[in-house]
């Protein structure tokens, strides 16, 4: 039997134990919580210098934010591409006179005349020409052998070539004194001439060629390209000088 002495060294060791045990454990616990909690509030990796100190959530959101700046860029970028090219294509189209070249459209395309219109059936109206020759507005311009003409209107469609056969509206007046001399108003209406098969005077050979359909010119004919010395009496003189305003309305039709 035990005596009490030891009884009390036994009974007091055993208590010690117990305390070094919870004394043993008690760190590790810590140790534990501790970590945990510096392993949850622990920076995110560094994916850019913009990112240096944040949090997962924090990289995470600074990442689709930039997703969302880089696709506003470019969607940006794709809708300036199309305002400039769709502008580029208007300009274009409103602007037919120039070309790739640099060069006129005009300078080498006829323009189309206007689809002809119905007429009332029966005979013309008349018309009296004018008996001195009305002002028009124009360059004029010097032709071979003496000729001037002036556009008075340019007309539409192909120019008229030696060998076209015309349909025209004519009144020839002195250059001298401005009397009207003749008309094809005053028999008819119109008047049918083959360019360049000397039907006519020489004048009007020349003067044609060039002309477009509906188109008027005003010819200034000198002596030498008219009737010359002898002139055509009773109503020319010798060595006249002449004006004519034609109007072609048609070409071989």
């Amino acid at each position: 039997m035990p005596s009490p002495k030891s009884a009390t060294r036994s009974s007091t060791t055993k208590p010690a134990t117990a305390r070094s045990g919870a004394t043993k454990s008690g760190p590790t616990e810590s140790a534990k919580r501790a970590g945990a909690e510096k392993a949850q509030n622990k920076p995110a990796p560094r994916p850019a210098s913009g990112q240096v100190g944040m949090t997962r959530r924090q990289a995470r959101a600074w990442l689709r934010a930039s997703e969302r700046r880089r696709r506003t860029i470019t969607n940006w970028t794709i809708f300036g591409v199309l305002v400039a090219i769709i502008g580029g294509f208007a300009l274009v189209q409103t602007h037919p006179w120039t070309n790739l070249g640099g060069t006129s459209r005009t300078s080498t395309t006829a323009s189309a005349c206007p689809a002809p219109t119905a007429t009332a059936v029966g005979p013309l109206p008349s018309i009296a020409p004018d008996a001195t020759p009305p002002p028009v507005q124009g360059t004029t311009v010097n032709g071979d052998q003496g000729l001037q003409y002036i556009d008075v209107k340019v007309g539409c469609g192909d120019a008229v070539k030696s060998g076209d056969a015309l349909t025209v509206i004519y009144t020839g007046w002195l250059q001298a004194d401005g009397k009207e001399f003749d008309s094809s108003l005053s028999h008819g209406g119109t008047f049918q001439v083959t360019v360049g098969q000397g039907s006519v005077i020489k004048g009007w050979d020349l003067g044609l060629v060039g002309m477009k359909k509906y188109g008027t010119r005003r010819l200034i004919i000198p002596a030498a390209l008219g009737y010359g010395a002898q002139g055509s009496p009773p109503t020319i003189p010798p060595n006249a000088n002449l004006v004519f305003d034609i109007t072609v309305v048609g070409i071989n039709e």
